[in-house]
C-alpha cells in the first residue's frame, strides 16, 4: 500500500447500524463520523442510495469523493463496500474505513493501515467481503466498562450526557483529522492525532491492538 501524500483517497465509509434505535450508540461513531465529514468540508454533497447503503457523493482536491454508511446491519457492511468498490473500480488503497473501537478510551483516536478486526464483526466482514485488509483505517475510540462484561449490549448502549460532550468533541477532532488526511496524507494525520486525548484519561489503553 502506497502512504503519505501519494496516497489519494476517494472512498470513506463508516460503520454503523440503521434505525432511530441506534443513532445515539456508541457502535454508531462510523455513521456519526460521515456526517461530520460532510459537515467539515467545503463544497456540496448529493445523498443517493445505493445496493446496500446510503452514498453521498462530492468533491475533494479536485477529485470525487465517495462517503457511505452501508445500510445492512454491522455484520454484513462489506456487501454494500465490495459493491461500490467493484462497481467504480477502486482499490483498496484509495479507502478509509471508520469504525468504533473498545480497546481505545473515548477521547482518543487512531489512524492505522492494515491489521485484523480485533473481533469487530462491521470491519470483519470488509476484510472477509472485499478480499482484503490492506485498507487504512480511523478507530474512534468508546472505551469499556468493567461493570458491563458484555460487550454487545455495551457497544449497543447510547453514551451518557458527560460521555456524549465528550464524544462530540472528539468527533469534531476526527473530522478535522480527515481534513488534514485528504489534503496531506495518512502519515501525517497519524503523526498529528494518534497520540492527541480530548479530555477524560487514557491510561490503560491497547494503542496497539
Amino acid at each position: 500500500m502506497s502512504s503519505g501524500e501519494e496516497q489519494r483517497f476517494c472512498l470513506i465509509a463508516g460503520l454503523g447500524n440503521p434505525g432511530s434505535e441506534y443513532s445515539r450508540t456508541r457502535h454508531n461513531a462510523g455513521f456519526m463520523m460521515i456526517d461530520a465529514i460532510e459537515k467539515s468540508l467545503s463544497g456540496k454533497f448529493i445523498e443517493r442510495k445505493i445496493r446496500g447503503g446510503i452514498l453521498k457523493e462530492g468533491r475533494c482536491r479536485g477529485g470525487r469523493l465517495w462517503l457511505v454508511k452501508p445500510m445492512t446491519y454491522m455484520n454484513l457492511s462489506g456487501d454494500c463496500i465490495l459493491s461500490f468498490m467493484t462497481g467504480n473500480n477502486i482499490g483498496a488503497e484509495s479507502f478509509l474505513l471508520i469504525y468504533d473501537d473498545m480497546d481505545l478510551p473515548l477521547g482518543r483516536i487512531r489512524f492505522c493501515m492494515g491489521g485484523g478486526s480485533a473481533g469487530h464483526k462491521g470491519v470483519e466482514s470488509v476484510i472477509e467481503r472485499i478480499g482484503s485488509a490492506d485498507f487504512s483505517r480511523l478507530r474512534i475510540g468508546i472505551g469499556r466498562k468493567s461493570d458491563n462484561p458484555d460487550k454487545k449490549d455495551y457497544v449497543l448502549s447510547e453514551f451518557e450526557e458527560q460521555e456524549s460532550e465528550l464524544f462530540l468533541k472528539v468527533i469534531d477532532m476526527a473530522a478535522d483529522a480527515v481534513k488534514l488526511l485528504l489534503h496531506r496524507g495518512i502519515e501525517k494525520a497519524m503523526n498529528e492525532y494518534n497520540g492527541r486525548i480530548v479530555g477524560g484519561d487514557a491510561d490503560g489503553a491497547n494503542d496497539d491492538k
